[in-house]
C-alpha cells in the first residue's frame, strides 16, 4: 500500500473561537467548564493540577517542558469541569498539528495529516463522576465540532470507567473509532517487604530468577554489578549507556523501545528533579547487559523503559535489573507501594504483577468528511493489523523476525 495523504482545515486558534472558554452546564448544582488553551491560563490551575495529578505522564512541568519539545504542539487543550466556581476534575490534552503513524504490525500504511487533539496518559484526574464524565464528553463534542480538531485521542483509558462510557453514549457510530485493541494493563501491589514479594510469586519464576542470579554471581562475580542512576547530572550518562543496549535491541531496529531525544531526556531529568527517577544498568563482564527505567511518582513506580543485551540472554539479565528495581521500592526512604508495568501481556508481567485491568486507547472524530475519512483509514488498518497478529502469534515467525533483527543490529553496533 501507498502512504495516503490527507489535506485537513488550518488550526483554530485560541483567539478564533468566540467566548471566554466558559460554557454553562445543564447540572442542578451550577457545573460550568472552561477550556484552557494558553500556557499562562495552564499556571492559574498549577496548585490543583499538582494535587490531582498521579501519572508522570501529565505532570505539568513535563507538560510544559513536552511543549516546548514537540514540533508538532501547537497550543494547549485542557478541559476543566468547575462546580460553584471551584475546579472538580481536569482532562489534560494538547493540541497537535501532525501525521498519524497508521500501522499494519511495525509497517506504516497509511499517514494522513490531522489536527489532533491528544489527551496525555494518566490525564484525567479530579471527581471522575458520572455527570462529570458527562460534561466533559459533551465539551469534546463540541470542540470537534466547531473545527478546533479532527480527531481526539486518547492515548490509554480503562474501559469500566464512566469517561469511557460517557465517551461511547455522547458520540455517534461515525464519530467512534472501531476495532481497537484491548491492552492488559498490570501492576503489583507490594507487600510490606521485598521478601514477602518473592513468596507471593509463583514457584517456578521464584526459581527461575534466584537460579540466573546465582548464575550470575558465579560466572561473573566482581566483574558484575548494577548501577543505578537518580540525580539530573547522571541523565546524560544513563542515557549514553542504555543506548549501548537500546542498540542490540530488535525494538530498536523496529523503531520502538528508549530514544535519546530531546523530550526523552528532559522528562528523566525532570523525574530527577523531583527525586522519583530510578535509572538501573546491569553490567557483565563490565558491559551495560540490560536496564530498567522508571519514575517513581507519589506512592506508585511506573516502569517506562526496559532491554537487554541478546548476547547475554542465557543469564535472564532483564529479569534480573527488573527484580532489583522492584526491591529499590522497598526503601524506607522512598518507598512504593505500587509498582507499574503498564501495557502488555508479557510473560515476565504475568509472572510479577498481582493486579491487571483492560485499557485501550480511544478515538473520536469531527462530524466532517475529514474526520470520517480519517475513522475509515485507521479501522481499516487496525482490522487488518488485528489479523495479521493473530496469524503472526500462530506462527514462529515472530521469534525469527527478533531473531533476525538482533543478528543484524549485533554485527552492525560497534562494540564500546
Amino acid at each position: 500500500m501507498t502512504i495516503l495523504e490527507t489535506e485537513v482545515h488550518e488550526v483554530l486558534t485560541a483567539t478564533d473561537i468566540p467566548s471566554a472558554h466558559t460554557y454553562p452546564g445543564t447540572e442542578a448544582d451550577s457545573a460550568t467548564i472552561r477550556v484552557l488553551r494558553t500556557i499562562a491560563e495552564l499556571e492559574e490551575f498549577r496548585d490543583t493540577w499538582n494535587l490531582w495529578c498521579n501519572d508522570p505522564n501529565s505532570d505539568l512541568d513535563y507538560y510544559l517542558a513536552s511543549a516546548r519539545c514537540r514540533s508538532d504542539f501547537v497550543r494547549p487543550h485542557v478541559i476543566v469541569v468547575l462546580r460553584n466556581g471551584q475546579p472538580d476534575c481536569m482532562l489534560v490534552g494538547r493540541l497537535e498539528s501532525c501525521r498519524l503513524a497508521l500501522k499494519v504490525g511495525y509497517a506504516t500504511v497509511f499517514a494522513p495529516r490531522a489536527n489532533r487533539l491528544f489527551v496525555l496518559q494518566g490525564g484525567f484526574f479530579g471527581k471522575p463522576s458520572r455527570e462529570n464524565c458527562q460534561l466533559v464528553a459533551r465539551e469534546l463534542k463540541r470542540c470537534l465540532k466547531r473545527g478546533e480538531a479532527d480527531m481526539t485521542e486518547f492515548t490509554r483509558i480503562n474501559r469500566d470507567s464512566n469517561l469511557y462510557e460517557a465517551t461511547e453514549s455522547e458520540f455517534g457510530f461515525f464519530q467512534r473509532g472501531h476495532f481497537i485493541p484491548v491492552h492488559e494493563h498490570r501492576w503489583v501491589e507490594l507487600p510490606a517487604t521485598f521478601e514477602e514479594f518473592l513468596q507471593a510469586l509463583p514457584r517456578k519464576a521464584r526459581h527461575e530468577f534466584r537460579r540466573h542470579e546465582k548464575r550470575v554471581v558465579n560466572e561473573f562475580g566482581s566483574r558484575s554489578h548494577i548501577q543505578c542512576y537518580r540525580h539530573a547530572e547522571e541523565v546524560e550518562e544513563l542515557a549514553h549507556e542504555v543506548e549501548k543496549v537500546s542498540a542490540k535491541t530488535y525494538q530498536r531496529g523496529l523503531g520502538v523501545g528508549f530514544q535519546r531525544d530531546a523530550e526523552v531526556l528532559e522528562s528523566l531529568r525532570i523525574a530527577a528533579r523531583t527525586g522519583g527517577l530510578r535509572g538501573c544498568v546491569l553490567y557483565l563482564d563490565e558491559q551495560p547487559s540490560a536496564f530498567f527505567i522508571g519514575k517513581q511518582y507519589r506512592h506508585t513506580f511506573h516502569g517506562t523503559y526496559m532491554g537487554y543485551d541478546p548476547q547475554f540472554a542465557q543469564y535472564s539479565p532483564g529479569m534480573i535489573v527488573l527484580m532489583h528495581s522492584i526491591e529499590e521500592c522497598f526503601d524506607p526512604k522512598t518507598r512504593a507501594t505500587q509498582f507499574d508495568l503498564g501495557w502488555g501481556d508479557r510473560h515476565y508481567k504475568r509472572a510479577v504483577c498481582n493486579q491487571s485491568r483492560q485499557d485501550s486507547p480511544k478515538y473520536l472524530y469531527a462530524p466532517t468528511l475529514t474526520g470520517i475519512r480519517l475513522n475509515f483509514l485507521r479501522s481499516l488498518t487496525s482490522i487488518v493489523d488485528a489479523g495479521f497478529r493473530t496469524l503472526v502469534a500462530k506462527s514462529s515467525f515472530l521469534q525469527e523476525m527478533k531473531k533476525s533483527w538482533q543478528s543484524r543490529l549485533r554485527k552492525s553496533t560497534p562494540r564500546s
